[in-house]
């Protein structure tokens, strides 16, 4: 099978997104032949097996000009797609490429939904220019895939219509993220400067507005004295910026009196991820709104806890009894659920270790792999049926 994949319109630090290597990844392990679409800034390095194109610039300040803009971006795809002669056309986040893709002949059209890219506009007036074109893209695929059932009923709502989807957390390699790294763990705690006994609080999540580290920060700063003195907190760096500022979040840690038991980890490298998780004890998840976040597979595939708000996209895929939640999507309760897990810590690790099994068993990338071969043959199958 030969897939045109659309990498999603950024990345960091000039390379394609994390969630577009994952999926690239599967198709590798299904053995299709792949044309990889990037935006036109990227600087990726050559992928084995992989046919790099760039998407034509779009021009985002001529926006107003739809029709002339739909007629520019239909003439500069058409080549990219008759050389490619995909089977199927596969684009990495909701946005006005689902339309270019679809007005330039890409079919069969399908998109994955990464969760804010339909959260966002399905927050905006019913009026909103980008809410309606967010619909018109998705009433012109074939297939949306999505990674809980919260995503699939926003998606209905912003089209208007009942889109056909299925249902496909990114995979993980579960290989890589395991819990048997005792040299990983010492080595981190060593370097930022961590007891071997102090409990860890890992905010694995970047530093973005929506998943709200201020409020991560924050509660941990409401624990108890007692349990701040034998815990510790870790924030990642990356992707502040997005409605957050660093020097304010590192402002407001010095004013509530806990810099000396927080730490903070810039970027590094994917494959280095496990060691950072394995030095935590517990996860600690707090977003405004989500899909179903990678890092809950990451964080039970190496044995660490999870502690998060209650959100509904958390009730899918069977990985919520694995979870720890707090009693509601409250600073003060996080705060609680946070000083109750100091305190309960053997229980949290044999649950994360039975979540482990669960995520071995069904979002090992292995497996997920021959889900989205599944679910590229079943729509290649139904609309070859609805064509006889």
């Amino acid at each position: 099978m030969k897939v045109t994949m659309f990498a999603a319109p950024f990345g960091q630090g000039g390379q394609m997104h994390i969630h577009c290597r994952r999926y690239i990844r599967l198709l590798q392990l299904t053995g299709c032949e792949i044309t990889l679409v990037e935006h036109s800034g990227a600087l990726s390095r050559p992928l084995p097996g992989v046919e790099l194109r760039k998407y034509p610039r779009r021009m985002r300040r001529l926006d107003a000009l739809v029709p002339v803009l739909s007629l520019l971006h239909k003439r500069r795809l058409e080549p990219i797609l008759r050389n490619a002669q995909a089977d199927l056309c596969h684009v990495q986040w909701m946005d006005d490429r689902v339309l270019d893709v679809s007005a330039a002949g890409g079919r069969p059209l399908v998109a994955t939904a990464w969760g804010s890219d339909l959260n966002v506009p399905a927050q905006a007036s019913p009026k909103s220019a980008l809410r309606r074109r967010i619909g018109a893209a998705l009433r012109e695929l074939d297939l949306l895939i999505v990674d809980c059932d919260d995503i699939a009923e926003t998606a209905n709502q912003l089209a208007g219509t009942k889109v056909p989807t299925a249902t496909l957390p990114i995979g993980i390699d579960t290989t890589l993220f395991q819990p048997n790294l005792p040299e990983e763990r010492r080595r981190w705690r060593e370097q930022w400067r961590i007891e071997p006994d102090a409990v860890v609080f890992l905010s694995a999540r970047q530093l973005g507005a929506i998943y709200r580290p201020n409020e991560i920060i924050a509660a941990f700063a409401a624990m108890p004295a007692s349990a701040r003195e034998r815990s510790y907190l870790i924030m990642r760096e990356f992707g502040h910026g997005v409605g957050t500022s660093l020097p304010k979040l590192r402002r407001l840690v010095e004013e509530l009196g806990i810099e000396s038991r927080v730490r903070w980890v810039g970027s590094m490298a994917y494959e280095q991820q496990p060691g950072l998780y394995v030095s935590a004890d517990l996860t600690v998840n707090f977003p405004q709104m989500d899909a179903f976040p990678v890092t809950i597979l990451e964080s039970l595939a190496c044995g660490v806890a999870v502690l998060t708000n209650p959100l509904q996209a958390y009730q899918s895929n069977g990985v919520a009894p694995y979870l720890t939640f707090s009693r509601e999507d409250s600073l003060l309760q996080l705060s609680a659920t946070m000083a109750e897990a100091l305190d309960n810590l053997p229980a949290l690790r044999s649950q994360a270790a039975r979540g482990r099994e669960h995520i071995v068993q069904h979002f090992d990338e292995r497996v997920s792999a021959v889900r989205l071969k599944e679910i590229y043959d079943a729509l290649l199958l139904r609309l070859r049926h609805e064509a006889a």
